[in-house]
Parts: C-alpha cells; sequence; structure tokens
C-alpha cells in the first residue's frame, strides 16, 4: 500500500512580494510570486495559489507575514484551499529554538522562520541575513537561542529614498559597478548606495561577531539582494536562498495541524 502524496502551501508575505511555494517531505517543488500591491483583495493571490496547486490539493498550509493590512483577504483565499489547516507563524509556536528577547511578539513572522530554519539545519551559533526590503541580521546564540539583531534599509530602499526625498535626483538600480568617483548623478548615486550598502552589511556583520565574544559563528545569508551584496565582501556567508520557506516547512513539522495527516509514510506501508 503506498500513502498518498501530502502537500504542504508555503506563504511569505514581504513588503515587495508574496511567495508561495508548495511543499512535500521538505522539498520546494514549485514556487510563484505575486506583487503585494496586487493582494489587497486576494485576487490575484487566489490565482497564483490555483496555479501553483494546478490538479493537487493541500492538506495544511504554513503563513508568514510582514504586512499586516494584507493579510485578511491572503488568509480567506488560503483558507479556502487548504482545509482550514492553516498555521500562521508567530512567537507562539514551537519553533525548535527558544527565544530570549524582551518582546517576542514584536519579531517579523519572517526572521522567526529563517532562525526557526537554520537551528533545524545548521545549528548555533549562527548569525542570519536576509537581503530583502529591510535588511535583517539575527542571531542564535551558541546554547540555542534567539537573542535578538539588527534591522537596517535593504539596497533598493536605499536610493529610493533618496528619489523620494530629493527634488533632483532620480529613481535608479544601484549597480555593483563601481570604479572610482561618479562621473554623473546616476553613476553618483549607484555608488553611494551599493558601496555605502556594502559597508553597512560589514560593519554590523562585525559588530554581531563581536557581540558574541569570539565564539566560532557561522554566517547565512537569504533574500533577493543577497548574491549582489555579498559579492567580493570576503565574509564567509553561506547563501541560501529558500532558506524562509524551509523554515516554514519545518514549523508545519513542529505546529501541524490536528486535521493535517503525517507526511512521513507509515512504516512499510
Amino acid at each position: 500500500m503506498r500513502c498518498a502524496t501530502q502537500f504542504v502551501i508555503l506563504i511569505n508575505a514581504g513588503n515587495t512580494s508574496v511567495k508561495l511555494a508548495l511543499s512535500t517531505g521538505g522539498r520546494i517543488l514549485c514556487r510563484d510570486r505575486v506583487p503585494t500591491a496586487d493582494c489587497e483583495t486576494g485576487d490575484s493571490f487566489g490565482q497564483a495559489l490555483r496555479r501553483l496547486l494546478g490538479k493537487r490539493s493541500a492538506v495544511s498550509a504554513v503563513f508568514c507575514s510582514v504586512v499586516p493590512h494584507v493579510n485578511r483577504p491572503l488568509l480567506r483565499a488560503l483558507n479556502l484551499l487548504a482545509g482550514r489547516n492553516v498555521i500562521t507563524v508567530s512567537h507562539k509556536l514551537e519553533l525548535g529554538l527558544t527565544i530570549r528577547y524582551p518582546r517576542p511578539e514584536t519579531i517579523g513572522a519572517d526572521r522567526l522562520a529563517n532562525a526557526c530554519a537554520v537551528a533545524w539545519l545548521y545549528g548555533a551559533p549562527a548569525i542570519i541575513a536576509d537581503f530583502g526590503t529591510a535588511t535583517t541580521f539575527n542571531v542564535i546564540s551558541p546554547a540555542g537561542a534567539f537573542i535578538g539583531g539588527v534591522i537596517a534599509p535593504g539596497l533598493a530602499l536605499m536610493t529610493d529614498y533618496l528619489a523620494e526625498r530629493t527634488a533632483l535626483l532620480p529613481r535608479i538600480r544601484a549597480s555593483h559597478i563601481c570604479r572610482g568617483p561618479g562621473k554623473n548623478t546616476v553613476s553618483a548615486m549607484s555608488i553611494g548606495a551599493f558601496v555605502g550598502y556594502r559597508g553597512l552589511v560589514r560593519e554590523i556583520t562585525a559588530h554581531l561577531l563581536k557581540s558574541l565574544d569570539g565564539q566560532s559563528v557561522s554566517l547565512y545569508a537569504t533574500g533577493g539582494y543577497a548574491a549582489k551584496a555579498l559579492r567580493g565582501l570576503n565574509l564567509p556567508y553561506k547563501i541560501n536562498p529558500d532558506l524562509t520557506l524551509q523554515g516554514l516547512w519545518r514549523i508545519h513539522e513542529l505546529n501541524r495541524p490536528a486535521g493535517a495527516p503525517d507526511q512521513q509514510c507509515p512504516s512499510g506501508k
């Protein structure tokens, strides 16, 4: 007798886009994304979700969001397709690590998912950098506890802010090609953003490493800007683009809804 494949929907709603993935047994099978700005009614998200599933059915879902105003429409669409077996990520769940933080309810759900993934896949101590719209750094202590981190602007925010707050500076995409002083406005802005951002990453990493008193600490990175930000920095970050999604799947396994079957086949079946 063969057991039926059990599919879990993984959702990570960020400031720029909502990432959707389908997983079974910890493997990410397929993925999609929808601009967060298009998700206020849930229609675009629902369409993407149905495309992701195709003819498959999901037994449960894990929902991670740092954008409160889209939560209701996204959860409404998700509940329709996951049989209401939806886990919403928070500090109250079993995460596979302890939290030593004064107000754990203020920790972003994506930061919790990243910490859960690293504790499960790699162990402690560790520093986790997530290079998204914002850049977050999270620290897992040698004892395996989430003890805090740093929140800084993302690379795109550094250029967007200049465009929004000045009269003459244009909106640009920062380039990693930065040789000498800028010869025009765009190249000057690009150097300021990209070189300055790399300095931010280097200094924050050094600050966090120092706070761990010379412990042998592993560095992990994820997020859309990770490869670009870390190129040539000589910091030993291991990039895992699926880290947040893997954390969501692990959270599912640690907090499986009562109505969701075990993803593992019974022995001998």
